[in-house]
């Protein structure tokens, strides 16, 4: 697999099948439970960190967000202030090791530009 080249378009651009009002709807049943549901998405988990941006309804992923814990570090270079503790969703970007119908002479991303689709 390629590797992450810290470009942070992933950060910028978070793609999701959710919408802001199903997040925060399910972000608010999650907060009212006595103890966590191992079945419950950490999709729902994240919705503090994410800014609603658009929605294209051409689109699987038709919601656009922005993580708020992107940033630069002391170089300008793209950075997670909290990548210590980053959410699944981002530790294993683009999750593709498990997807068994994956075309793996396509682009391992959807966005252009992202070091998982460089040709190394």
């Amino acid at each position: 697999m390629k590797t992450c080249k810290r470009r942070g378009y992933c950060c910028q651009d978070v793609r999701l099948a959710e919408s802001p009002e199903m997040l925060e709807r399910a972000y608010n049943y999650w907060k009212q439970m006595k103890s966590i549901d191992p079945s419950f998405s950490e999709i729902y988990l994240i919705y503090p960190m994410l800014e609603f941006k658009h929605e294209n309804p051409e689109e699987d992923l038709p919601y656009h967000y922005r993580c708020r814990h992107f940033s630069h570090d002391s170089d300008g270079i793209p950075a997670c202030s909290i990548y210590e503790i980053r959410p699944r969703m981002c530790r294993d970007f683009p999750y593709y090791e498990d997807v068994k119908s994956l075309d793996r002479n396509e682009p391992l991303s959807p966005y252009e530009g992202c070091g998982y689709n460089d040709p190394d």
